[in-house]
């Protein structure tokens, strides 16, 4: 198995892994930064008992391996963690995961900053088309509430911190990103720590929602993705985030009945149709290649 092929099959595990992710935090009902500190809190725990259970005595040396990509990696992915729940709790599922799909667009210009990765002209014309698409889902926004604004420019931001996390994991593919998914969640719980009573308005069902993302699904997505973009550049890793940008608002959808609205189907659809042919013409040169 090539490298491609193991980055796409471990970063698409990783993404079908999120899919639930948006819905469990629509299900929780409770305060952002309370999702947000046990979404954390949980991950946290469950990475880094993996990391010392796989390291053992060799944990410390491992963490300080991650160096200034990692920590990177962590920082932005701690940000990007806290963007994005906020995004799903003030605006769509559906404007949340179609604007954060647009992360390709920041990782190919990221990459080209920071990598001298040379931005292609499929790049160019994706970047240009995908902006389209964003602006129909802004203009639906437009007529909605003060908050649908906002978490729509929460997703934007989520889309920018996920792009240099990939980018950064992609700058030290030399290392495991793993536990640098572990320190993300870690430092995101310390961040928002002092702004929570963390028990507030947390029924028993909100509990296994929170369980279940922290300890099952935000883990194994996070760190499979965080392994994916070793073999992949950074813009791809973001081109298969369109997996749950198609999935989740159905899952939301059929569970909560939330109607996306149509400026964010059609945005949504000009994001995904221009993605999706990018990444079709991207595979079809690697195959040849």
């Amino acid at each position: 198995m090539n490298d491609q092929t193991r980055g796409v099959l471990l970063t698409s595990l990783g993404v079908l892994a999120i899919v639930p992710d948006t819905l469990l935090i629509r299900l929780m009902d409770t305060g952002v930064l309370t999702v947000v500190f046990w979404r954390a809190l949980f991950a946290a725990a469950t990475i880094m008992l993996s990391v010392v259970f796989v390291y053992r005595g060799k944990t410390l040396q491992t963490l300080r391996q991650l160096g200034k990509c990692g920590f990177l990696y962590a920082l932005f992915m701690g940000l990007g963690t806290l963007l994005f729940v906020s995004a799903a709790q003030l605006t769509t599922i559906a404007n949340t995961v179609f604007i954060v799909s647009i992360s390709p667009v920041f990782a190919a210009i990221v990459s080209r900053i920071f990598l001298a990765e040379r931005i292609s002209k499929r790049m160019t014309w994706t970047i240009g088309l995908s902006l389209i698409g964003i602006a129909v889902i802004a203009y639906g926004s437009i007529d909605g509430t003060s908050s649908a604004i906002w978490g729509d420019l929460c997703a934007f931001g989520a889309a920018f911190a996920l792009a240099i996390s990939f980018t950064a994991a992609r700058a030290g593919r030399s290392v495991s990103m793993v536990p640098a998914a572990g320190l993300a969640y870690v430092m995101t719980t310390l961040a928002v720590l002092p702004f929570v009573t963390p028990s507030a308005g947390l029924e028993t069902d909100s509990w296994i929602y929170a369980l279940l993302l922290g300890c099952v699904f935000v883990p194994i997505g996070t760190s499979l993705m965080a392994l994916g973009a070793r073999y992949i550049p950074s813009a791809e890793v973001s081109l298969l985030l369109l997996l749950e940008a198609v999935l989740a608002p159905l899952l939301v959808w059929a569970v909560l009945n939330e109607f996306p609205g149509t400026a964010t189907l059609i945005g949504g659809a000009i994001v995904l149709g221009v993605l999706a042919g990018s990444n079709f013409i991207a595979l079809r040169k690697t195959s040849r290649a």
